[in-house]
């Protein structure tokens, strides 16, 4: 009797084991998709139509600004500059030993200006140079100067190389809460007019 006891107990305990293990299962397949959250998408979720536009970009030599330019005219976007508290030299070997340091301390340089009512954009794009494969460390503070949760942030960059892909880890990080959109790194006014319609900015 007691070794049918037992057996019944050590039965009834295997079923327990097996049924706790599937509902971890179970439990780990619907979080699964959580691991997407922060996944850079292709494009503009339901494009640009009713919704607000920013342009904001800092550039150093002026080929940033005419990327900027371009998808202010062909958006309709409002456009802004983003002015760093210090200028950065003329000089291109000072300046990017400037950058250079700031990069290596991680810094977070002061912006001179802000944007009027950043919480009515639904999507801003943000351009820049490419200093060290990363954009410029106060691009960054502007980033982490605003609540991007529930807004798209376009990248874009001018580069003489690099792509944009190793400063979009960081803009994400610094646009918390935001849905990154995949970026540009040409200044080929042609490449940005495609890039523009492949994410549905424009039609």
């Amino acid at each position: 009797m007691k070794k049918l006891v037992m057996m019944i107990v050590t039965a009834f305990a295997a079923l327990m084991l097996v049924g706790c293990g599937a509902s971890e299962s179970g439990s780990a397949s619907a979080a699964a998709p959580q691991a997407k959250a922060g996944a850079i998408a292709d494009t503009i979720d339901g494009g640009l139509q009713g919704k607000k536009v920013l342009v904001a970009y800092y550039s150093w030599s002026g080929n940033t600004k005419a990327v900027a330019e371009q998808i202010q005219r062909e958006t309709g976007a409002d456009i802004f500059f983003i002015q760093p508290q210090t200028p950065y030299p003329g000089d291109y070997r000072e300046c990017v030993d400037i950058a250079k340091k700031e990069m290596n301390e991680n810094a977070r340089p002061a912006v001179a200006n802000t944007v009027d009512n950043m919480d009515q954009y639904d999507v801003v794009f943000v351009g820049y140079p490419i200093w060290w494969g990363k954009a410029p460390m106060f691009v960054y503070t502007f980033l982490e100067s605003y609540n991007f949760q529930g807004k798209t942030v376009v990248p874009f960059c001018t580069t003489g190389g690099t792509p944009i892909s190793g400063s979009m880890a960081d803009a994400q990080k610094s646009a918390a809460g935001a849905q990154l959109v995949r970026g540009s790194d040409s200044s080929d006014p042609a490449a940005v007019s495609k890039w523009l319609k492949d994410i549905h900015a424009v039609q």
